[in-house]
């Protein structure tokens, strides 16, 4: 009996399990098991290093969302910018996950379904304070909520950072995880490692962390070759 190729394998397990809805995780093992069972080995990928905004770039987008006057996106898109939370721990921040005496916010059941603080630069408490007043007096229950009192969707958040991008005339992709591309590279140059950005950063691995390193040492090409002039080896 012809064994069918790998591809179309694939391809028939997945409509015969889209209508049941399974999943990611469970998704991932029946794929793997195909794999097994196929001896199938997937093409090993290199990870690409994350084209993250210059500060200048930075500087325009968050310009745009200030002239916006609009309160909650502002405190929304610092939060991204300052903690590097991920786009689905963001929507499910609470009020009372905010500790700002602490300077810390909990995120509860993040990726990996574990439980971490990320922190909050002193200079953003008075700001996010007198948000969360207005979101209490509204009675509120999540930090982000639509007029109906439901927390905002991840698609939701993507379309704003989107809109704010095109208005700053910013030609790369711009999305709520590539801030926290730019948060962890940045704290990289400023000289925090492992197991510090481990903490921070909410990466189950030390391996995970290796590509900003890589791109923070792309950024020191340039006065790296400028030092080099004059060691004292040629």
């Amino acid at each position: 009996m012809e064994r069918m190729p790998p591809k179309e394998m694939a391809k028939k397990l997945a409509n015969q399990l889209r209508p049941q809805r399974p999943d990611y995780h469970y998704l991932k093992n029946v794929f793997a098991y195909v794999r097994d069972i196929l001896d199938v080995t997937p093409d090993g990928k290199q990870k690409r290093l994350p084209e993250i905004l210059t500060d200048q770039e930075l500087i325009s987008f968050y310009e745009t969302v200030f002239r916006a006057r609009d309160r909650k996106h502002a405190v929304m898109i610092k939060l991204l910018i300052f903690t590097g939370v991920r786009n689905a721990e963001l929507v499910k921040i609470r009020l009372t996950d905010v500790d700002l005496d602490g300077l810390k916010i909990r995120i509860e059941q993040g990726k990996g379904s574990k439980d971490r603080y990320v922190l909050i630069p002193a200079n953003f408490r008075g700001e996010l304070m007198q948000y969360i007043e207005s979101q209490k007096e509204r009675m509120a229950t999540y930090l982000f909520e639509s007029n109906h009192l439901k927390s905002y969707s991840t698609r939701r958040i993507r379309q704003i950072v989107k809109r704010y991008a095109e208005n700053a005339g910013i030609t790369k992709r711009i999305y709520p995880h590539l801030f926290r591309h730019q948060i962890i590279t940045y704290l990289t140059k400023q000289g925090i490692i492992s197991p510090k950005l481990q903490l921070l950063s909410g990466h189950s691995e030390e391996r995970s962390l290796a590509i900003y390193r890589d791109l923070a040492l792309s950024d020191v090409a340039e006065e790296y070759e400028e030092a080099m002039k004059s060691f004292p080896i040629r």
